[in-house]
């Protein structure tokens, strides 16, 4: 029997068995892919170009995480934070420099922000009017989410940017929070070069399984059914495989229905010679236009340009799949072209076209969401299960890296000795 079983080898798995190590417990990492990073992986094609699988930046509110990138040992580079808003998707005239609400030519005389507020709708009009809503927030965050913002909370709004106002971002490492910084950490090689590096660090090697899947949990006697058909019983199991099969396997499938996830393409292009103008310094773009099929789009070669290497550029795209929509990888690619074609990209000289659907894009923070999970939770942990991450946590304000890594160290603390697990629960105390 071992002591700990990880299922899931992303951010929050690893930080648990960085933890693990830390204190001398044994334990058995299985992970269904054959890399790791989850969601914070990178993947390189055939043509050289690397992707990551959505447009990742490095957060740090811990100095945990930031001594796990310092003993990683990956070179950081300082990349521009350069974001715009592509308001209209028409053209290089539409662009207008983020936060968007800090660009308004007037004052709006319609803000309500002590007016009630009963959901992520009522949020925004009430705090930026009834114009901007409109014209970027309704249109944007219903593309992002795949879910009308009546139906979505909006407390998470000011847990996620780390700063005073809510929506205007700060990023830096823990020691250095301060005003929006100019520039952000980003690793050499894609994200998902510093949690290759992380697990290069984690010894002996052989506590981890790559390949190899989880099929079932038998909750009651504590013993994983893996898919190469042998058995493993463990003590406890820190997860972070999405909460509704962990609700399966304890028997409580029925709660996954009030748990709601996007689902997504991730498009990228790697094309020859120089970028065009307007996307030459940019490091992201924002685009509300329901006639683009994006919201998203990531200069993943100003990030690095080792994304792409010399002679070339590579962008990345998130085009959502809305209403249940029969969007198929092709059509997501040919939109990407068409409306990129008017900033400027020459389809001629595209030389690399990267397509991967993400069936679990984000968690959705829907209304009612916490006190499901709240539940679920206490089940679980009398069980020895502590379903934490990006969705086993299925708690978006608390699912950037650095909060998944220690939600992983903390599930570990707590299942030994009990200890809280604030940065899951309470993202706002940090």
């Amino acid at each position: 029997m071992t002591s700990f079983l990880i299922i899931g080898a992303g951010a929050t798995g690893l930080g648990a068995a960085v933890r693990l190590t830390e204190l001398g417990v044994d334990y058995v990492l299985v992970e269904a892919g054959e890399h790791v990073g989850g969601m914070s992986a990178s993947i390189t094609d055939p043509g050289g170009f690397t992707w990551d699988l959505g447009g990742h930046v490095i957060h740090s509110h811990f100095p945990e995480f930031d001594q796990a990138v310092a003993d990683a040992g990956v070179q950081l580079n300082a990349v521009t934070r350069n974001g715009w808003v592509w308001l209209e998707g028409t053209g290089p005239e539409a662009l207008v420099p983020t936060p968007i609400q800090q660009q308004l030519d007037e004052l709006p005389t319609d803000l309500l922000p002590d007016a009630p507020i009963a959901n992520l709708a009522d949020y925004y009009r009430n705090h930026f009017g009834e114009r901007l809503y409109r014209s970027f927030f309704e249109p944007y965050n219903h593309k992002m989410w795949t879910t009308p913002l009546e139906e979505i909370d909006d407390s998470w709004t000011s847990l996620r940017s780390g700063s005073d106002a809510r929506n205007v971002p700060r990023l830096a490492l823990a020691g250095t929070i301060g005003a929006v910084e100019s520039t952000f950490p980003y690793p050499v090689g894609g994200t998902g070069a510093l949690w290759r590096a992380v697990a290069e660090k984690l010894t002996p090697m052989d506590r981890m399984r790559l390949g190899t899947r989880v099929v079932s949990l038998d909750t009651a006697r504590r013993i994983a059914s893996l898919g190469d058909g042998t058995t493993l019983p463990y003590e406890h199991c820190i997860t972070s495989i999405p909460t509704t099969t962990a609700l399966a396997w304890a028997g409580l499938g029925a709660r996954s229905a009030a748990l709601r996830a996007s689902t997504l393409y991730a498009v990228g292009l790697g094309v020859l010679g120089d970028p065009p103008e307007p996307l030459a310094d940019k490091s992201w773009l924002y685009c509300p236009d329901r006639a683009v099929s994006w919201y998203r789009a990531t200069m993943l070669s100003n990030y690095d340009p080792g994304n792409s290497g010399p002679g070339r550029w590579n962008v990345l795209c998130e085009v959502p799949v809305l209403g249940g929509s029969p969007v198929s990888g092709v059509a997501a690619l040919a939109g990407v072209i068409d409306s990129l074609g008017r900033l400027g990209l020459d389809a001629a000289r595209i030389v690399s076209r990267f397509v991967q659907r993400i069936e679990m894009g984000y968690p959705v923070p829907t209304i009612g969401r916490d006190d499901v999970l709240r539940e679920v939770d206490a089940h679980l942990t009398t069980q020895g299960i502590y379903s934490r991450g990006r969705f086993g946590g299925w708690r978006y304000e608390s699912s950037n890296q650095d909060y998944c890594y220690l939600q992983g160290r903390q599930a570990v603390d707590a299942a030994l000795h009990g200890h809280p697990e604030d940065v899951y629960w309470h993202p706002e105390q940090f």
